[in-house]
């Protein structure tokens, strides 16, 4: 996919760049960068307010992200919020859900081991919460086996695990909702949104949330995508200008969806760019995008089953999954490999990747090496990296 790499001006300048920390953030190509300067140099406004051409064009270019972003994932214009990010997304439904009354008192709520923070620390934060969790198998997905026929409040689970790549079977969302059609279904689609078609009336969830720098867009700016009727039911998480009917000495009216939940000046240019991202994707095609990473995560399966001292932290090659493969190194810290590599050009993550309970719990240890592939990267990148990483291994051993 050489003649995509030549579309992000990142690779132009860093020519011995190979970029593999995709989970983390994607590289941006010149169309998204385009559409950030675009905005600043000739429409500079804000949006739902001036009368005048520039405010005009920037609600429109605005409201028309919002309209591609729904196209996206196949849902109601009027059911996209523009947030700051997935973080931000997740901790604004469960303040809503708690101040809305949409969950009881004491609510029970289902996550599991191998959960981002972003996914489990606003549960966390509710008063009176009951957390269960589900266990991660052999093959280190979410055990879907151990789900017990209880009655939960709410569900709160990754799509697809920015540690492992394991996804979701989303099916079993299905035999949640028989226990209690009243459930609260939220996905984590942040390490999903680039990798896989999202279809959000089939899905199986009431609301997911990602972050636009996963999609080869800003950084700043995120989506939630929630189930009208539940939206329509919850009050705002934030208040301020721009969200608002009619306000009195003692009390306000909000504004109908989506303005509701966009309190203050939003993420515009940004937004904008997400657009531009999500029509790159598009373009490419999602077929294609899954056969490039499928092909690149089997050859780098394969060389690192070939490597002693390293183990792989990922589902079997039959299993679907993405392109994030995590490992370890007997005898060698992932942040010291991680060093050397970068000394190399070589960018990828060491770390517990906001999931310390998985990475001490589960895999026992405190630190994994990771590897995610972004549409840009290439069998090339594979050799590189192997190469390296057997250097490394000879030099630390």
């Amino acid at each position: 996919m050489n003649e995509i790499k030549d579309q992000f001006p990142i690779f132009k300048n860093n020519p011995d760049l190979i970029y593999l920390d995709n989970a983390s953030t994607t590289q941006k190509p010149q169309r998204v960068l385009d559409s950030l300067v675009d905005f600043y140099t000739k429409y500079n406004a804000n949006v739902h307010r001036g009368l005048y051409p520039i405010a005009e064009k920037a609600t429109d270019k605005y409201e028309a992200s919002r309209k591609t972003v729904a196209e996206f994932i196949h849902a109601n214009p009027l059911e996209i919020i523009f947030t700051g990010g997935t973080t931000s997304g997740t901790n604004a439904i469960a303040d809503s859900l708690f101040k809305s009354s949409l969950i009881p008192e004491n609510p029970r709520v289902l996550l599991s081991d191998l959960e981002h923070h972003s996914s489990l620390l606003p549960w966390q934060q509710v008063p009176g919460v009951q957390l269960d969790y589900l266990p991660v198998s052999e093959n280190f997905e979410i055990d879907v086996t151990k789900i017990r026929d209880q009655k939960y409040d709410v569900v709160s689970l990754s799509h697809v695990s920015n540690v492992t790549g394991a996804i979701l079977p989303t099916n079993v969302l299905s035999k949640l909702r028989l226990n209690n059609p009243e459930i609260i279904i939220i996905l984590d689609c942040a390490q999903s949104i680039a990798h896989l078609p999202i279809n959000v009336k089939n899905l199986g969830a009431d609301f997911i949330v990602f972050s636009g720098h996963k999609v080869y867009a800003p950084t700043g700016v995120g989506v939630i995508w929630g189930k009208k009727e539940l939206l329509e039911r919850m009050e705002p998480f934030d208040v301020g200008g721009g969200m608002i009917r009619t306000v009195t000495r003692e009390k306000t009216e909000w504004a109908p969806l989506p303005e509701k939940f966009e309190a203050g000046t939003p993420p515009i240019a940004e937004a904008i760019a997400l657009a531009e991202g999500l029509k790159f994707i598009k373009d490419l095609g999602f077929d294609s995008i899954e056969e490039h990473e499928a092909d690149l995560r089997e050859e780098l399966i394969k060389r690192f089953s070939q490597i002693d001292k390293v183990k792989i932290y990922h589902p079997t090659l039959q299993t679907h999954a993405i392109g994030v493969v995590s490992i370890s190194v007997d005898g060698i810290h992932p942040h010291d490999l991680a060093q050397y590599l970068g000394d190399k050009n070589i960018c990828l993550r060491a770390g517990h990747h906001c999931t310390q309970i998985l990475h001490r719990e589960v895999f026992n240890i405190s630190a994994t090496l990771r590897i995610s592939f972004g549409v840009y990267n290439s069998s090339q990148d594979i050799g590189k990296l192997i190469e390296e990483l057997e250097n490394a291994i000879k030099l630390y051993s």
